[in-house]
């Protein structure tokens, strides 16, 4: 997922809360905090979404130090889970969490 658009996303989850007219860093912070956290979702989201094999792959590889975070996108890519599914649906259960529309 690129970065521009979790940016974009998460500018319009604060808008939508109301909280446009924050101290510039103050929202600065609560942004990287969001973002932070809803990287860390979609990333576990879609690690829960291996099989077992390529759970049992990914597990070798991270313990190769030669296994850069370029690496584990492509690993991901090429896993068979749908990462654009899995960060849309992720997206939306943060966002309903953070409005607190997620009943």
């Amino acid at each position: 997922m690129e970065m521009q658009s979790i940016d974009d996303f998460i500018e319009s989850i604060l808008k939508d809360k109301g909280m446009i007219e924050l101290d510039p860093e103050v929202k600065a912070e609560l942004k990287e905090d969001m973002v932070k956290r809803l990287t860390d979702q979609i990333n576990k989201a879609a690690i829960m979404q291996l099989s077992e094999e390529k759970t049992a792959e990914l597990n070798r590889l991270i313990d190769d130090p030669n296994f850069t975070d370029e690496k584990m996108t492509e690993f991901m890519k090429n896993s068979g889970v749908n990462l654009t599914q899995v960060a849309l649906e992720t997206m939306l259960k943060f966002r309903g969490l953070y409005l607190g529309t997620e009943g």
